[in-house]
């Protein structure tokens, strides 16, 4: 408002009553723009607009610790590993032990002075068991590790695109609150030109169809000022959603929007190439293959004999089949599946029929992501190149307008042909906001995609 203000005065001691009050509602905060850029500011990613921002730096961080679906990825990863201990545990020995009290009804029995039967008997027994081979479990342990190393590159893809998201949010929301404020400054300088015009009409320096357009120009500003803060809204609960918070429509970013550029043009060439291949999505996809075709061949070593070792032994009171009261055995057994109605080749069958799934979707994914990575490149390269043409025509808008204001100064243009040229220039300003984030997003997403650094 200071520069405005300036602005305003210096118009007025330089115009004649008339044409200041025509000067006044027909600027636009392009020369406000038009100041910044003159600063020859460098292209930056971060710059402070209000105290009670966020930066993007701040946003992906309370996105890592209050996103829900952060959270989840992070839980996923435990029940995979979960899954692992679980395979693991049955190639280890397992042992249980138990206890029991017995009351015989019938009382004790007793056979030449030895008792048969105790009317109260007690027992301890403890067992061991160890898989000294079993093929199939082998496999499911290796299965299950290959499933966690699938999961954790899931999971980093997930965030990957969660990130994006957050990006994409925060670049929204600050070109909405650009928006709002040119909006907000077309319908305060337009509401001075009204009030000017109404005044220079009762002056009798005007006509009264001077005001009519004056307050149709403020109606149409207006309008667009609802429109903006509709948009601010919608982006800030979009963001504040992705924060985890509860959308208010009140959070706002620390970014400036007419610094948005896109970045610089690491997408040349990109049209040429193919998306990474250790991209953590395709990463955990070849994981998940690589899982099912163990699977595949554990199902084909169960046709191999398992064996295990046994282990027991038993304590309780002495009896005439066990004077000691107390014995233990050792043994190993073999167990082979000789037949189960084919079963099991129906599920090699359906392993697979799952596997050359998997690696048709595979290739057919990697081949889409190289076309989304292609379109995303040329998206980038046409959002710059519209920031060029929409600067210039911001450029052409402001000489348009300060010639036509000067021949209505001279008598040769009417305050339609100013309004109309004040028009022009509003729209281009917001064109140009527009441009610069779409440039933004398309690189942002451009970088994701291709998986490159910051």
């Amino acid at each position: 408002m200071v520069v405005r203000r300036t602005m305003w005065r210096a118009g007025m001691r330089g115009c004649g009553a008339l044409g200041a009050a025509l000067l006044i509602g027909a600027w636009t905060p392009s020369q406000a723009v038009a100041q910044e850029r003159a600063g020859g500011e460098e292209l930056r990613t971060e710059t402070s607009v209000s105290a009670q921002g966020m930066s993007l730096d701040e946003v992906l961080r309370e996105l890592e610790s209050q996103n829900e679906s952060w959270a989840i990825t992070e839980l996923q990863i435990e029940q995979s590993r979960a899954s692992r201990r679980e395979a693991l545990g049955s190639l280890l020995p397992q042992l249980n032990s138990s206890a029991n009290v017995t009351y015989q009804g019938g009382g004790e029995v007793a056979v030449q002075g030895t008792t048969v039967r105790e009317a109260v008997e007690w027992g301890v027994n403890a067992n061991a068991s160890m898989s000294l081979f079993n093929a199939p479990q082998y496999f499911t342990y290796r299965q299950a590790d290959r499933q966690l190393d699938a999961t954790r590159a899931q999971s980093a893809w997930q965030q990957t695109l969660l990130r994006l998201e957050a990006e994409e949010s925060f670049y929204t929301l600050a070109a909405a609150q650009r928006d709002v404020d040119i909006a907000e400054s077309a319908v305060e300088l337009r509401q001075a030109y009204l009030e000017r015009s109404e005044a220079l009409v009762a002056a009798g320096l005007a006509v009264a169809v001077d005001v009519s357009r004056a307050r149709q120009q403020v109606l149409e500003a207006e309008q667009t000022l609802l429109e903006a803060r509709q948009n601010l809204g919608n982006a800030a609960d979009a963001l504040a959603y992705l924060l985890g918070r509860e959308p208010d429509g009140e959070l706002r970013v620390d970014f400036d929007p007419d610094v948005i550029e896109g970045g610089a043009s690491a997408a040349q060439g990109a049209t040429d190439s193919e998306v990474s291949r250790e991209r953590e999505d395709f990463v955990s996809r070849r994981y998940s293959i690589e899982a099912a075709e163990l699977a595949r061949r554990a199902t084909w070593w169960g046709l191999v004999p398992s064996l295990q070792l046994t282990a027991g032994a038993q304590l309780g009171q002495p009896t005439l089949f066990n004077p000691n009261g107390f014995n233990w055995t050792v043994g190993i057994g073999a167990s082979w599946l000789l037949y189960d109605g084919g079963a099991r080749y129906a599920r090699l069958d359906r392993a697979s029929a799952q596997i050359a799934e998997q690696e048709l979707a595979l290739q057919r994914d990697r081949r889409q992501a190289s076309t989304e990575l292609r379109r995303a490149s040329r998206d980038w390269d046409t959002a710059r190149a519209a920031i060029d043409v929409a600067s210039e025509q911001v450029q052409v808008a402001q000489e348009t307008y300060e010639f036509t204001s000067a021949r209505f100064e001279s008598g040769l243009a009417t305050s339609l042909e100013v309004s109309d040229a004040s028009q022009q220039l509003l729209s281009a300003e917001l064109r140009l906001n527009q441009a610069r984030l779409q440039a933004r997003l398309a690189e942002v997403r451009y970088r994701y995609l291709e998986d490159l650094p910051e």
